[in-house]
């Protein structure tokens, strides 16, 4: 189980950060699902759409490029994420990770062979 810290962010009043405690424990999608709530909180509160702004509409356009297959990399670029000094750190431990995600799946039927 995981342990959520919500803080003040500093983009201004409304911004939200969750610091993610997990001591290597997966998330659960409770609590990524808290999460992404609490992104589409704080990116609603500093961007409203009322004022004109995209708002939580482009962090959900994110997700569903992901969810539609767009690589991981260009959607990162695509939405400005990309910057110096901010790499993810990521450590990769599946004993398949060299199969999985070498190429997209395009078919069905590539899955079932």
């Amino acid at each position: 189980m995981a342990i959520l810290t919500l803080v003040d962010g500093k983009k201004g009043p409304g911004d939200i950060l969750v610091l993610v405690t997990s001591y290597e424990h997966p998330l659960s999608f409770a609590e990524i699902l808290f999460i992404n709530k609490c992104v589409l909180d704080s990116e609603d509160q500093y961007y409203p759409i009322s004022s004109g702004n995209i708002g939580k509409a482009m962090f959900l356009n994110a997700v569903n490029e992901l969810a539609c297959g767009v690589p991981f990399d260009r959607v990162i670029e695509r939405y400005g994420l990309k910057r110096k000094g901010s790499e993810l750190d990521i450590v990769d431990k599946r004993k398949a990770a060299s199969k999985i995600g070498s190429r997209p799946i395009e078919r069905l039927h590539e899955v079932l062979e």
